[in-house]
């Protein structure tokens, strides 16, 4: 054999040597290097064996590859990724529930737990005992809520201010405060606290507010007002608190019964509230009523909280005698219905469109039969569907968890924040306890990222934490450019949505609502309450003109469909196409 032939034998590298030098798979080696080279050579025993490799200089130019170099880098993150998702869970191990409870433990209350439906004076009761024994507190989910009882109170001759995302009214010498729940004041002792809706402890998004307030609100007096479904885990959270509470069962003041089908148009009657699930459906629904001689004021998630008002205080002057409007009726709205007629049984959760639950028809349905004004209350369906009949007074399934919150101690470590948060999420539930979801926090953080310094962590936190609509890309767009602002000193921009149709209008609102939320996270104040009053107005008038364009047509022959259609096409239209489909 050659001398050269020696040489290239003995810096050959060989598959094996290779993966080990390297660290990589064979795999990778048969994806990224060249053919082998193959040298027949003689053991020293002098048998011929067959050898197949590479030099070092080749196997060094295949290694450094960009391309195998990119999917190295990117594994060798992901495994530095995942041992430090594995770090922070044990990190996250230490912020237990048992910490709340805890602190619980130290405030020596008296709890009475108000169980019922709607409509049976749970909340009633709760709210005349803190007339009497004030400084108190009323914690509920809705500002609608809060504005209610704060009107309730300064009419009784107790002085109540009022403390909401959206705004704060102070009244002198105030002796309570009417708040959402997320405002809870932990560094005041009451004498009375009422938590109001406290079967929304298990929502994924809200529910840890509902856990912080009944573990640590300091009053010596807890009034918690629930569903039946939520007893169970509220008494079992109260007992290992070690306090006294008693439990108090409400029944509905006005019986509700199923009245079974509406037959449509000429079977609906003043004092009726007819429930669709959308925007669309409501504003056509409503329209297409006051064609036939009704006046409709209509209630739907996105309506601006002012301009709802407006709409409920039309309909208890007698200025309107119907109403039309989405599940967001089922809480913190108070009228004085005898029927609640569902002109449609399924909704868009943000995920998918699905059934009413039984929990959504018994909160809605519940609405009908305001006590004092009608001897009972009824509830129909629009067409043939027989779910609300089937749903209608069922119990419903027992809460059994409750939701904790994320814990801002953790953001004094050394992780990024995004994992921080991707960790959180990932998170195993524990026994009786799920977590506050940070999915729209992370998106928002996608958003921001290049923002965060050490230095900011914490308020970067409080922006993206915002609540923000991150399913509306214009909304988070503007969150976006409101943020960078803060975060780099500079004027917070006014929004840009205008007030030409009623989605601006809501997107315009929202806005506002965002703005003020940032600004007053780094302790300013933003009063934009005449802008606001502004865009309702302007919303009330939108909804007074031309009615007829928000009717829903047939997409192909322009016939208005009926209240409650399922489909975009009339049923020629739809027969018609079905037939094509068939040829």
């Amino acid at each position: 054999m050659s001398k050269n032939k020696k040489k290239k034998q003995a810096t050959l590298l060989t598959r094996a040597q290779v993966v080990k030098k390297y660290n990589i798979s064979r795999n990778l080696v048969s994806k990224y290097f060249p053919r082998p080279e193959s040298v027949t050579v003689r053991s020293r025993k002098g048998a011929l064996l067959t050898l197949a490799g590479w030099t070092e200089e080749t196997a060094e130019k295949a290694f450094r590859q960009p391309e195998l170099q990119k999917l190295l880098r990117e594994r060798e993150e992901k495994a530095l990724r995942d041992r430090r998702l594995r770090e922070i869970t044990a990190l996250y191990a230490s912020f237990s529930p048992e910490s709340y409870i805890d602190r619980a433990r130290g405030l020596h209350r008296m709890f009475v737990l108000h169980v019922g439906p709607t409509n049976s004076g749970k909340t009633y009761d709760a709210i005349e005992d803190l007339k009497t024994h004030t400084p108190g507190t009323y914690l509920g989910p809705l500002r609608l809520l809060a504005l209610e009882m704060f009107d309730r109170l300064n009419d009784a001759g107790v002085p109540c201010s009022m403390l909401t995302g959206e705004e704060s009214i102070p009244v002198e010498g105030a002796q309570a405060v009417a708040s959402t729940i997320e405002l809870c004041d932990f560094n005041t002792h009451y004498k009375t606290a009422v938590i109001d809706e406290a079967q929304l402890i298990a929502d994924p998004d809200r529910g840890p507010a509902w856990l912080r307030a009944i573990c640590l609100v300091d009053a010596e007096m807890v009034h918690v007002c629930m569903a039946p479904e939520a007893l169970p885990f509220i008494e079992r959270l109260v007992t290992s608190f070690g306090d006294p509470y008693n439990v108090v069962w409400h029944k509905r003041l006005a019986p509700l019964r199923y009245a079974g089908a509406c037959a449509g148009y000429g079977d609906f009657r003043p004092d009726d509230a007819i429930i669709c699930f959308s925007r669309k459906s409501v504003l056509s629904t409503a329209a297409i009523l006051e064609k036939h001689g009704f006046r409709a004021s209509v209630i739907y998630g996105a309506l601006p909280p002012e301009a709802r008002r407006n709409e409920v205080r039309k309909y208890l002057s007698g200025e309107n005698n119907i109403v039309v409007a989405t599940d967001a009726i089922g809480l913190g709205i108070s009228l004085p219905i005898r029927r609640v007629i569902f002109a449609e049984t399924e909704k868009f959760d943000g995920r998918e469109f699905r059934q009413l639950s039984t929990a959504e028809v018994n909160q809605i349905g519940g609405r009908a039969g305001r006590y004092g004004m009608h001897e009972y209350g009824e509830v129909l369906v629009l067409g043939g569907s027989e779910l609300i009949g089937e749903k209608l007074g069922r119990s419903v399934r027992e809460i059994r968890h409750a939701c904790i919150g994320f814990p801002r101690e953790v953001l004094a470590s050394e992780y990024p924040l995004d994992l921080l948060l991707l960790a959180w999420d990932k998170m195993p539930r524990a026994k009786d306890f799920v977590r506050e979801s940070m999915q729209d926090a992370r998106v928002l953080l996608r958003h921001f990222r290049k923002h965060i310094t050490p230095e900011n962590r914490e308020l970067v936190y409080d922006l993206i934490t915002c609540p923000v609509d991150t399913r509306t890309e214009e909304l988070v767009l503007y969150w976006s450019r409101c943020a960078e602002a803060i975060v780099r000193n500079r004027r917070v921009p006014a929004p840009w949505f205008g007030d030409d149709t009623l989605q601006a209008c809501e997107l315009q609102y929202k806005a506002y609502d965002i703005r003020h939320q940032l600004l007053r996270r780094i302790g300013l104040e933003d009063d934009c309450s005449a802008e606001r009053q502004a865009i309702c107005e302007r919303i009330a008038e939108l909804m007074r003109e031309n009615k007829d364009q928000y009717i829903r047509r047939c997409r192909v022959c322009g016939k208005e469909l009926p209240i409650g259609a399922m489909f975009n096409f009339c049923d020629s239209c739809r027969a018609f196409r079905e037939s094509r489909k068939t040829m």
